[in-house]
């Protein structure tokens, strides 16, 4: 029995990564850049230009955050925020939860600025 259940993991996974992902997802990703290459050279259209900012705020804003590093002495690492502002390629604002669910304050502050490396965001 248990040489069945391995013989249909690894079948199942071959479906997965060699036929799912390699056929059908390569073949849709191929037809797309066809036809971007027949917007762009035939009929003339420019590509839209991708705002780096915006696109992080399409990826980040109002996730949940976990820090990996300690930013001062109430904000230490493993502690549970939510992203607010995307301030550039490198920086965010944040603020944070205690345990309890309160938002927390240091130095009359309630919002921080952190790295993007400082923190992970959360499933």
């Amino acid at each position: 029995m248990i040489v069945f259940e391995i013989i249909g993991e690894i079948l199942g996974r071959i479906f997965v990564e060699v036929i799912f992902e390699g056929i059908i997802v390569g073949t849709f990703r191929l037809i797309k850049k066809g036809v971007e290459w027949i917007k762009v050279n035939i009929f003339g259209f420019q590509p839209k230009s991708i705002d780096p900012k915006k696109s992080l705020e399409k990826k980040l804003l109002y996730k949940k955050i976990e820090l990996t590093e300690n930013l001062n002495s109430v904000l230490k690492a493993g502690q549970n925020g939510a992203i607010l502002e995307v301030i550039n390629q490198d920086n965010v604002f944040a603020e944070f939860y205690d345990r309890k669910g309160n938002q927390i304050e240091w130095n009359d502050e309630l919002v921080f600025k952190i790295n993007m490396n400082q923190f992970k965001l959360k499933k």
